[in-house]
């Protein structure tokens, strides 16, 4: 399976916020459409700093970050952030790391319940859910138990 990209909208949630409140705009909210690798083995979403000052996010916090090479990185989280794939969306942070680097992990296609299709090298609405995003509020139960 080759890596599959998809364009991504990423929109500052706090000015969504002051929009619905009637305080800014809808032309000032800041929002970028990307070019993501859709990184099924990546835990969250990452973006490069650059892109963390366009949309203006606020740091909430640092991480410890385990990066392909084995090291692990102290990083800041940024948000909240909404992302926007295909009419699914959903709202939470991002570590943000060096470079330019852009990767939409798996917590965000989980979420928008998104799959990667590996024949079509497509990121895809699921198939069992193609008119709207399901996501599980309840896991698996013992029997017996």
């Amino acid at each position: 399976m080759g890596a599959v990209y998809a364009d991504i909208e990423l929109v500052n949630s706090v000015d969504l916020a002051l929009v619905r409140r009637g305080v800014m705009a809808v032309s000032d909210v800041r929002r970028q459409t990307v070019r993501m690798l859709a990184d099924t083995g990546a835990t969250v979403l990452v973006i490069p700093e650059s892109l963390s000052a366009e949309l203006g996010l606020d740091v909430v916090g640092r991480r410890a970050v385990l990066v392909a090479d084995g090291t692990i990185r102290d990083v800041d989280l940024v948000g909240p952030i909404q992302v926007t794939y295909r009419g699914r969306s959903m709202t939470g942070d991002a570590v943000v790391m060096p470079g330019d680097q852009l990767l939409l992990g798996q917590v965000q296609m989980e979420e928008m319940d998104l799959i990667v299709d590996p024949l079509a090298q497509e990121l895809i609405a699921n198939p069992a859910s193609p008119d709207r995003a399901r996501m599980m509020a309840v896991g698996a139960r013992l029997l017996g138990g």
